[in-house]
């Protein structure tokens, strides 16, 4: 690997860091998810495969 290589690689773990992983402050769980699992394997899943 090359110096390039390992700048952009410290430059996505202090983005990942200053953003909180991502941007969120914690994991999201199924009380707060806006989707259940059920319903994205429903409306988008399902069509996904039938195609």
């Amino acid at each position: 690997m090359g110096e390039t290589w390992a700048w952009g690689l410290a430059d996505m773990v202090e983005s990942l860091d200053a953003q909180g992983y991502y941007g969120t402050d914690a994991p999201s769980t199924p009380d707060d998810t806006p989707t259940t699992c059920r319903r994205w394997c429903e409306e988008v899943l399902r069509p996904a495969v039938a195609s």
